[in-house]
This record gives structure tokens, C-alpha cells and sequence, in this order.
């Protein structure tokens, strides 16, 4: 017969106390003993079936780094088993007895000394967690969301960054639930200590918090599913989620431990802080190492072949581009290397494409694109403006006569909605951006390029075939 069972119990208010003793008296009653408390999990003990009641209170001056129970909790302890209340369990400021008398007194008999102990449990835990998360959710949205608008395409396009958008947004609305609903019962408990009435309970929403635990994790499975095609940068992501994962754990072990070792608080807690700081800075710095290394181990496609030129080591890549200069002109050259990269949300996909001649041949043309599929045409313009900001962000510091620009022309060979060519010191360039209803195309020709009527027809014919 198993004398232990776990009962996973996730973002239970302990302020939901009549719901949490009821809970427990039923449990006991069945023969099982509340023995731990956890923040997933709670752990029971197989007894005698008992008839008890149960009580939540809370000590202000308890906390999760203490290795044993400061004078006054023991004190606290003493006074409540002196009525007949007995320790069940505890998680830092949160006591949970248990009596077998029923006409026993309530531990807590003024509802004003029992607010005042919840109030400063409340902002030394849970309530000091939430508004630590809602401040950082805030500025990490606040900080994506400017991504998003100063660099709409690549952010949209972003797997990573759009999870990050994602993955921050249940944490807001978590924290912020809770803390509004803290603070509208603290209210209430407070006209009720005033009039001398027992504590209201806030109840638990354990269903917002399962829903938001399920949208996380959702989140990061889609983030590293869209990683799955390039296998070096999955594994990077998911080394980074089990790295984060591997921290979390390392230090509640470290927090376990210094218990063990009968640690002072301030001990437990410098030595929980110092092992979470200094693997954070190992991990970050070991990966910009890496990263600074230049082994390319984390490009999604490998070149497929390299060569030396001028004591240097250059990347020769083959993939397939839906344009080439053999599509625009003439040529005998056939040492290109040709580079694709593509990134695709559910909001749109940002296709990047090169052909370069080698080091040896830079007197050959080059042909540099990008394509931009908006599925959601809200963000349409958005996008379109991308481009067009990122010509003209030096424009404020320069004399007018030196300033980007990208002018609209009448170009009909090109079969868009809108065509734009760029200018730089009043002179056109061959760098045009090319608007479709539900495409926009960036296109650079480099060298000695004349674009005709028939290059704009073969260009439209491989980058928005439909036209």
C-alpha cells in the first residue's frame, strides 16, 4: 500500500482558506495527512481516517531560507499546540494546523491583527512575486512591441522573437489578475476587520493559471517546432530551455541544501542568489564565446564549399534562389554563390536571397533581394514602411543634396500596385521596392546594370508568378 501520495495543487490562494481547509478535512478523513507544501505539488502521508479541522494562518517574519523555525514562529508554534492546534505543514510565511477537538478556539480571534500578519506575508511573497513579474512583463513587452515597430519585418518573421511577444503575455495577465483581485479583497477584509467580522476568503482562479501554464509551454513548443527544419539552431534553443530549466533546479537544490547545513537565512540566500548569478554569466558568456568563435555551427545550411583568398577563408553557398542574374542578362560567369534564408510566422514570411561572385571576380554584377508575404494586411504598410525608413534613417543628419530616398515612379512593367526607386544624392540607383497587393519585393542590382522593360517582366515572372 503506498504511504505517501502527491497532489498537484498549482496556483492555490492560500487566502481561499475555507475552500483549502474543507479540502483537507475531506482528505484526512479518507486517511490522508497533509505533510508538505509545494508551489505544484502538495504531499500527503498515509494515517488513521480522522475527523480534523484544519486552519491557515500566516507569520510574517518566516521565509523560505530559514533552516529551522526562528524563536518567534516557535513561539507562534508553542501558543497554537497549547490550544490544541498542531503543525501540519508549512511553506515560508503560510502555517497550516490541524485539530482533533472541535470546540477548540480559532487561532485567530482579532481580524485586524490577522489582516495586518496577511498584508506583510503577502508583500514579502507571493504579492512582492507578482508585481516583480508584472514590472518585468511590462518592460519586456514594452521593449518588443518597440521592436516590432521600428523593425516590423524581421521581428513578425521571427519565430523567437514573435514567442518572446507570446510568451510574455500570459505572465502579464497572470500578475495582474491577482493583483488586482488581492487588492479588491483586501478591501473587503478591511471594512470587515473594521466592523469586527471574521475575514472574507478570495477564491482561488486555478483554472487562469493552468490556462496560462498550458499557453507557455504551447508557446516555447511552437518556438522550438519552427526550429525543427534547422536542426543546429533547434538544439540551441533547446539547450537554452533546458538550461533555464537546469538552473531553476540547481538553485532550489542549493536553497535544500543550505537547510540541511542549518545555514542563516542571509546565507541560504547569498548562496541562492550567487549560484543563479554565476551561472547565468557562465552560460551567457560561454555562448558569446561560441558564438564569437566564427564556426558557424549555427547556420541553418552549411556552405557547400569553401575556398582561400588573401589569407582568408570564404563560404561558397548553392542554394536555390527563385531569380538569378541568368534570369535579367547574359552572362559567361558561373562561380556564383547563391544564399537563401527564410523566416515565416503565422503573421508573414521575410525570404532573403544573394548571388555573389567570388572574391576573385568582383567585377561581376550582384544581385541582392528580399521578399515579404504579408498574410495579415493590417501589417502591410508597416512593412512596407520598414523599407522605406531604413533608406532614409540618416536623412536628418545629412545636407539635402546628399539624402536617400525612395521616390515613386511609373513602372508598369513590373505589374504592382506601387513601384519605388531609390535615390542617393538626387541620382537613381538600381534599387527599387516593388508593391504588390499581398507581396513586397526588395530588389539591389550591383554593377553595371541598365534595368529594361524585359529584366522588370523575367523579375516579376520568378518573384510573383501570379502577376
Amino acid at each position: 500500500m503506498k504511504r505517501t501520495k502527491r497532489e498537484w495543487m498549482p496556483l492555490y490562494s492560500y487566502l481561499d482558506r475555507n475552500a483549502i481547509t474543507a479540502h483537507l478535512t475531506g482528505m484526512a478523513s479518507r486517511g490522508w495527512m497533509l505533510e508538505r507544501l509545494g508551489g505544484w505539488s502538495w504531499r500527503y502521508r498515509r494515517t488513521e481516517p480522522k475527523k480534523l479541522r484544519f486552519a491557515v494562518t500566516f507569520f510574517p517574519a518566516a521565509s523560505q531560507f530559514d533552516a529551522a523555525p526562528s524563536e518567534g514562529l516557535e513561539t507562534y508554534r508553542d501558543y497554537c499546540a497549547a490550544a490544541g492546534w498542531h503543525l501540519a505543514a508549512e511553506a515560508a510565511q503560510v502555517q497550516v494546523f490541524y485539530t482533533e477537538d472541535a470546540d477548540a478556539v480559532p487561532i485567530e480571534t482579532d481580524p485586524a491583527v490577522e489582516l495586518e500578519s496577511i498584508r506583510q506575508s503577502a508583500k514579502k511573497g507571493v504579492i512582492g512575486s507578482y508585481w516583480a513579474l508584472l514590472i518585468l512583463a511590462v518592460f519586456q513587452l514594452a521593449f518588443q512591441f518597440h521592436q516590432i515597430w521600428t523593425d516590423p519585418v524581421d521581428t513578425l518573421s521571427s519565430s523567437a522573437q514573435l514567442s518572446a511577444v507570446l510568451g510574455w503575455v500570459p505572465l502579464l495577465l497572470l500578475s495582474g489578475a491577482e493583483l488586482i483581485r488581492y487588492y479588491r479583497w483586501r478591501r473587503s477584509a478591511a471594512a470587515a476587520a473594521e466592523a469586527g467580522l471574521p475575514l472574507p476568503n478570495l477564491k482561488s482562479i486555478r483554472w487562469l493559471g493552468i490556462l496560462m501554464l498550458v499557453w507557455a509551454n504551447a508557446n516555447v513548443l511552437w518556438m522550438l517546432g519552427s526550429y525543427w527544419h534547422a536542426k543546429r539552431m533547434f538544439l540551441m534553443m533547446a539547450g537554452t530551455v533546458l538550461f533555464m530549466s537546469l538552473l531553476v533546479l540547481l538553485a532550489n537544490a542549493a536553497k535544500s541544501a543550505m537547510k540541511r547545513l542549518k545555514a542563516p537565512r542571509w546565507v541560504n540566500f547569498a548562496a541562492t542568489v550567487g549560484i543563479i548569478t554565476a551561472l547565468t554569466i557562465a552560460g551567457t558568456t560561454a555562448l558569446g564565446a561560441w558564438l564569437l568563435s566564427g564556426s558557424g555551427w549555427l547556420e541553418t545550411q552549411p556552405p557547400a564549399e569553401t575556398y582561400e583568398y588573401r589569407g582568408m577563408t570564404w563560404r561558397v553557398y548553392h542554394d536555390p534562389i527563385p531569380l538569378r542574374i541568368e534570369d535579367l542578362a547574359e552572362t559567361d560567369y558561373d562561380r556564383w554563390s547563391t544564399q537563401a534564408q527564410v523566416d515565416s510566422t503565422f503573421l508573414l514570411t521575410h525570404e532573403v536571397y544573394t548571388q555573389l561572385p567570388r572574391m576573385d571576380a568582383l567585377e561581376q554584377p550582384e544581385l541582392r533581394y528580399e521578399l515579404i508575404k504579408v498574410r495579415q494586411g493590417v501589417l502591410y504598410d508597416l512593412c512596407k514602411n520598414d523599407f522605406v525608413a531604413w533608406v532614409e534613417q540618416h536623412n536628418d543628419s545629412l545636407p539635402a543634396e546628399f539624402r536617400e530616398e525612395y521616390r515613386l515612379i511609373d513602372a508598369p512593367a513590373w505589374g504592382a500596385g506601387e513601384v519605388y526607386q531609390r535615390y542617393s544624392a538626387g541620382e537613381a540607383v538600381n534599387q527599387f521596392l516593388v508593391c504588390w497587393p499581398d507581396c513586397i519585393a526588395e530588389i539591389k542590382l550591383e554593377g553595371d546594370w541598365v534595368v529594361t522593360d524585359e529584366m522588370a517582366s523575367a523579375a516579376v515572372k520568378a518573384l510573383h508568378p501570379g502577376d
